[in-house]
């Protein structure tokens, strides 16, 4: 599924947890890992380019702390901006997933941490894995896949990807937001669901839900209730200029949300 995963290491809090995620992914059919660790141009003072061997050092043993049957691990150090760097490095080196952390543990770092993965999820045209950093791996159990959607084309690629996943899950949820209590038709209720309906047709067992409400809100609270262990959305874009644009829902779901969220680009035309 994923052949070759990337990970954007920065040596915080978040690592152990990546190291265990990580561990999932790869008995998901993993062959390659790359370690990349970004001298950040961000922060107030930059790191100098003689810090390099220091973190290219680091990741080396971090690589031997990995080491798995079957599976080829690299390290890499660049430098610059870090959002641009890793999505540019996952396109570069041909990753077919970013993982990456997405909050901090206090508020300087976390403001750094949640612009970094604000900005891969803008730039990404690869899958990218937001883990949340907590005091526990959330999703551990692969329980519930659930997936977000709006029916629309730019989320066609997020739907393919909920299927080749939803065999590692025990129970899979597909849902779509009506707005039905701010004046949605029942047509158009029943359109969404005519559209999960057919996504069911794909993915054996899934469960579909209608919610009421804004997407941004209902999604991230349908999430909470479930108890979900991955939400799986689009991001929109059809081109390079549009596929900038995040979305306000995606946005949301990446930034709230309690658990792993799978951010996937549409294809590009």
């Amino acid at each position: 599924m994923f052949k070759h995963i990337m990970v954007a290491v920065d040596f915080s809090p978040a690592l152990p947890l990546l190291q265990e995620r990580l561990k999932t992914l790869t008995a998901w059919g993993a062959e390659r890992v790359t370690l990349l660790y970004v001298l950040s141009s961000r922060y107030p003072a930059t790191p100098e380019e003689t810090h390099r061997p220091h973190y290219q050092t680091k990741l080396a043993e971090l690589a031997g702390e990995l080491t798995a049957p079957g599976v080829t691990i690299d390290t890499e150090v660049r430098s610059g901006e870090p959002g641009a760097v890793l999505t540019e490095a996952a396109d570069e080196l041909g990753a077919d997933l970013l993982l990456m952390g997405c909050r901090g543990h206090n508020r300087l770092h976390e403001f750094f941490l949640g612009s970094t993965a604000l900005d891969a999820a803008r730039l990404t045209r690869k899958p990218l894995w937001l883990e949340p950093v907590a005091d526990a791996l959330t999703g551990a159990d692969s329980r519930l896949l659930m997936l977000a959607t709006d029916g629309s084309n730019a989320v066609a690629s997020a739907e393919a990807l909920a299927e080749r996943l939803a065999p590692n899950f025990q129970r899979r949820l597909a849902v779509t937001a009506s707005c039905a209590s701010e004046g949605c038709c029942e047509r158009e209720i029943a359109d969404a669901q005519r559209h999960l309906d057919s996504i069911a047709e794909r993915i054996e067992e899934l469960e579909t839900r209608v919610l009421d409400g804004d997407p941004r809100r209902a999604i991230i609270e349908e999430a909470k209730r479930e108890h979900a262990d991955l939400i799986v959305i689009g991001k929109r874009g059809r081109n390079r200029i549009q596929d900038f644009l995040l979305g306000s829902t995606a946005e949301a779901i990446a930034r709230d949300a309690h658990c792993p969220v799978l951010v996937v680009p549409g294809e590009s035309s």
